[in-house]
């Protein structure tokens, strides 16, 4: 038995070339695949392998969904109808799992990405089914603030000192003013009265919890232990 000099894995008596590393096994930094020369990179490469055939499979299965639909749409309804909701669906999912497939580490690209590409997604099926318009009146505000209230969040994570109760207390109070503001948006579209009801009681039910966590946030700053404050 010998190891290998470059990755110390045990080799068999005659192996030339490491099967682990590439190298020359009693030659350190000798390799005919350089760009191998550590386990680490191997297993970068299978991720990077796996994730692009996942991506593949994931637009074959995407692509073929959508065809089906379109062509049996064609085929019973002579036209396009049906199928137009399903289409969107199917692409708009498919462009999800690419952002979180490729790029879910850069939230700068996550969010705005995603963003858009919900908001193209309702514009579709607002332009699809019939009926008195929703997109701009509705969808377009909140998806608009939902996705300002999340870059928020995520700036006083990686910015500032919000990585305790603190950002759970924030996530909270954006989710008061979320459900006001859906509440008012929709009464303003349905009824052309703004009558604030479940959206209030969200809002009171949340602030006692949000006030708890950040108490409990400063005071545990300030070196006091939980176990301690209840006597415990």
């Amino acid at each position: 038995m010998s190891f290998c000099v470059n990755c110390g894995v045990e080799l068999d008596d005659g192996i030339e070339i490491c099967p682990l590393c590439g190298n020359y096994p009693g030659k350190k930094g000798e390799s005919e695949n350089p760009s191998f020369s550590y386990p680490s990179d191997i297993i970068q490469l299978h991720r990077k392998e796996n994730r692009k055939y996942l991506w593949e499979l994931s637009g074959i299965i995407a692509f073929s969904g959508v065809a089906v639909c379109t062509i049996v749409d064609l085929s019973i309804n002579r036209g396009l109808g049906w199928s137009l909701v399903s289409d969107a669906s199917v692409l708009a999912t498919w462009v999800i799992i690419t952002l979180f497939l490729y790029a879910r580490k850069r939230v700068s690209i996550v969010v705005p990405c995603l963003a858009l590409t919900i908001l193209a997604y309702l514009f579709i099926i607002d332009l699809v089914v019939a009926g008195k318009s929703w997109f701009i009146p509705v969808a377009l505000p909140l998806a608009i603030t939902a996705s300002v209230s999340a870059v928020i969040v995520i700036i006083l994570y990686r910015i500032a000192n919000f990585k305790g109760l603190n950002i759970i207390a924030t996530a909270f109070i954006l989710i008061s003013g979320f459900c006001i503001l859906t509440e008012t948006i929709l009464d303003k579209y349905l009824n052309n009265v703004v009558e604030l009801r479940w959206s209030l009681i969200t809002a009171v039910s949340l602030l006692p919890v949000t006030l708890i966590f950040i108490f409990y946030y400063y005071r545990l700053n300030r070196g006091s232990r939980i176990d301690s404050f209840f006597h415990v």
